[in-house]
């Protein structure tokens, strides 16, 4: 269920383009058909490999979030956690979620998360000891909820925003 989780968010940020430019090759091909002649030939060409461009990068963004997931430990567990936009969040792990992007990384190691806002989205900076990432949330009440989980599991972990609930999984929907 995770992997389809990311795989449609995949879809859905291709959808219009994987079916757009069919249909665009479809009408030049059956316009070229009822009218012989090669007017209509250059700009199926164009589409097409616009096309084989867009299916490429759909595929390598699916096949990156693949790999990523391939190396996670019991991937069906993440959901019994909590999840922010485009994260789930369990007790001693979390698959951090931006854009197209995952990664696994500890909960135990944050040492700093700094939330900015940018546009309608609420991203959150993370400083952890095996590396920095970032996650988004869809508003600052979430972003809050999460610094109060991140407040409970690391005491230390300094903050730019005042964490909110009981900081357990249940606030963030588990």
């Amino acid at each position: 269920m995770v992997k389809r989780f990311y795989y449609g968010l995949i879809s859905l940020r291709f959808s219009a383009l994987l079916t757009g430019i069919p249909l665009a090759i479809f009408f030049l091909a059956f316009a070229s058909n009822r009218k012989h002649g090669t007017a209509y030939s250059l700009p199926m060409v164009i589409l097409t490999i616009a096309l084989v461009i867009v299916m490429a990068i759909y595929y390598s963004h699916k096949f990156r979030i693949f790999r990523t997931l391939r190396k996670v430990k019991d991937v069906e567990e993440y959901l019994s956690g909590g999840m922010l936009d485009c994260s789930y969040v369990l007790d001693d792990r979390m698959l951090a979620g931006i854009g197209l992007t995952v990664s696994e990384h500890k909960t135990t190691d944050i040492t700093r998360m700094t939330v900015e806002q940018k546009g309608r989205k609420i991203i959150c900076y993370i400083n952890a000891k095996d590396g920095d990432f970032k996650c988004s949330c869809l508003d600052m009440n979430e972003a809050q909820r999460f610094a109060g989980y991140l407040k409970k599991r690391n005491p230390d972990i300094q903050l730019n925003i005042e964490p909110l609930g009981n900081g357990t999984l249940k606030d963030l929907g588990a």
